[in-house]
């Protein structure tokens, strides 16, 4: 009679033990879905005002990617980032931030994408005006501009600013030569001679991001401007030492 009391007892502190545990088990549960719900409900308020901000801005209808909540940290908000498109146009992507609090205080690069279009036409033609210049048969594999606006300019342009205007300015505006080509002795002369027919046209914000000597070890970058002009030299050693 004592063996099975003393079983029934233990038994029941597992039953308690187990309920118990289930309970916690479902707390758990019931919490990361709650917490993941807020968070779905945020992110959707974010991409939802984003999707106002341009519309109200352009007037025009946009698709705005989910977006993702970055550098945020320990008293610090952070910003939502994401893409977005025109619904008539997919491929005319660009990026969007807003503030974490407010997701309809925004700045966008749409303006920037409209004017990377325009300038990789123009770098086109100056590519090919290069290649028929350089007398041998070197020339780039790909070529493509891609403009970046920042400080006070990305927040003042709209769509009747034209790209023509704004390249030549020194603040806010920064063209991107993004450019790969074999890696030989006339790269550098090659590409700084694109550099140079995009200073005859008043673009001197210049950031050149190509190939390095071995693929493997990153890119080459490199920033000019009217205070820092640099050099074939300057080229040629940063393909050179990231290539190392």
């Amino acid at each position: 009679m004592i063996v099975k009391k003393v079983s029934k007892t233990k038994r029941c502190k597992v039953d308690k033990l187990l309920i118990v545990f289930c309970s916690l088990v479902i707390l758990i549960i019931v919490i990361a879905i709650v917490l993941h719900a807020k968070n779905e409900n945020k992110i959707s308020n974010a991409q939802n005002g984003m999707s106002e901000y341009l519309k109200n801005k352009y007037k025009e209808d946009f698709k705005v990617e989910r977006p993702e909540h970055k550098h945020g940290g320990f008293g610090v908000n952070g910003i939502w980032m994401s893409q977005a498109y025109l619904a008539s146009n997919p491929k005319l992507k660009f990026d969007i931030d807003c503030s974490y609090l407010n997701p309809s205080d925004c700045s966008d690069q749409y303006i920037a994408a409209i004017w990377s279009v325009q300038a990789s036409k123009e770098l086109e033609a100056i590519v090919k005006e290069v290649n028929a210049s350089s007398g041998n048969s070197y020339k780039a594999d790909s070529a493509r501009a891609e403009i970046v606006l920042s400080e006070d300019l990305v927040d003042s342009v709209n769509k009747q600013s034209k790209y023509e205007d704004n390249k030549t300015k020194d603040k806010g505006f920064l063209y991107r030569l993004i450019i790969d080509a074999p890696n030989d002795s006339q790269k550098a002369s090659y590409i700084f001679k694109i550099v140079e027919k995009l200073r005859e046209e008043g673009v001197y914000s210049v950031k050149i991001n190509t190939n390095s000597k071995s693929r493997s070890t990153g890119r080459c970058t490199i920033f000019l401007d009217k205070k820092d002009l640099g050099s074939e030299k300057d080229l040629n050693d940063c393909i050179n030492k990231i290539g190392e």
